[in-house]
């Protein structure tokens, strides 16, 4: 049976992928699994995997994104046509344009966001809690140097998954964001699915000829992505996965080890397919555009 889906997760390890002129075709632990290149958008391959280079050029050729993640969910790479160059113009815009403003605004979206979200979950507030988070808040607007909005976005992103940690069942371990290796469940999750949304924002940019290391906000590889990303993790992952969790996992869906947090395939495809509804491209590719539109002085940066 062929799949009709616009994009596909490929996780874990030792899936090989391969294509016909009208199909993608995966194989992966015994199954294979059709779907068809004219609804496909975007591959996404979270681990170690073998994929033809005929089926790279066949999906480039139609205009599927081709995304590389780590087995952690990071964002590696794009692939994108041969005949696509950098656009020198827009890095150079990226690099001159006064970015405290739209910082501000990253954050401050970003935070109010959360604050929804927490409301939504109906979480329990320590003593004082709240106010703090509110206070946090409402300081940002007075925080005029870079570093300091930096920490002050840091410190909210923080509190808050700690606060939402709270909230979920004990026995999934999660007490707040942590670095890979994940040990539990919860990050592992978080991670794939910012992944598989940072995988999105990553094509867009690079298909709009923008520079994603050269971001408002954050710095580093892939700022530009980070920055974006948090204008849409809360209502396209966070809403999504912290629901779903809070009715907890079957213990068959992840396995914990010294090493890391395994999850099974049948749990990173339940999630995909909440993913497939609440990620939605059509969005981020708007919000790269209006982002454009900043560089080039047409209009004041706003999330879309």
């Amino acid at each position: 049976m062929t799949e009709h889906v616009d994009w596909v997760v490929v996780p874990g390890s030792g899936a090989h992928i391969r294509s016909g002129p009208d199909r993608l075709v995966i194989s992966q632990y015994g199954r294979v699994t059709e779907y068809d290149l004219e609804h496909l958008s975007h591959l996404l391959l979270a681990g170690r995997h073998t994929i033809q280079t005929a089926t790279i050029a066949r999906l480039v050729r139609r205009g599927v994104r081709i995304s590389f993640l780590d087995p952690d969910g990071e964002t590696v790479g794009v692939v994108r046509g041969a005949g696509e160059r950098e656009q020198g113009r827009l890095a150079r815009l990226q690099e001159l344009l006064p970015s405290h403003n739209i910082a501000l605004s990253i954050a401050a979206y970003t935070a109010h966001q959360r604050l929804g979200l927490l409301g939504e979950l109906d979480v329990g507030f320590l003593s004082g809690e709240l106010d703090v988070l509110r206070q946090l808040i409402a300081e940002l607007p007075n925080l005029i140097r870079l570093k300091e909005l930096r920490r002050a976005h840091r410190l909210i992103g923080d509190m808050y998954y700690e606060i939402v940690g709270r909230s979920l069942p004990a026995e999934l371990g999660f007490r707040r964001r942590t670095r890979p290796p994940y040990l539990d469940p919860v990050n592992a999750l978080l991670s794939l699915s910012y992944g598989i949304l940072s995988a999105g924002i990553l094509a867009s940019c690079v298909g709009a000829r923008l520079d994603p290391s050269i971001g408002p906000l954050t710095e580093g590889e892939h700022a530009l992505v980070q920055d974006l990303g948090d204008c849409f993790r809360t209502e396209m992952v966070d809403r999504t996965l912290f629901f779903l969790l809070r009715e907890g996992l079957r213990s068959t869906a992840f396995d914990r080890s010294a090493a890391g947090c395994q999850l099974s395939e049948a749990l990173v495809q339940e999630v995909s397919r909440h993913l497939r509804r609440s990620i939605d491209q059509a969005r981020i590719d708007r919000q790269v555009m209006q982002y454009i539109g900043v560089l080039e002085g047409d209009h004041e940066f706003v999330v879309v």
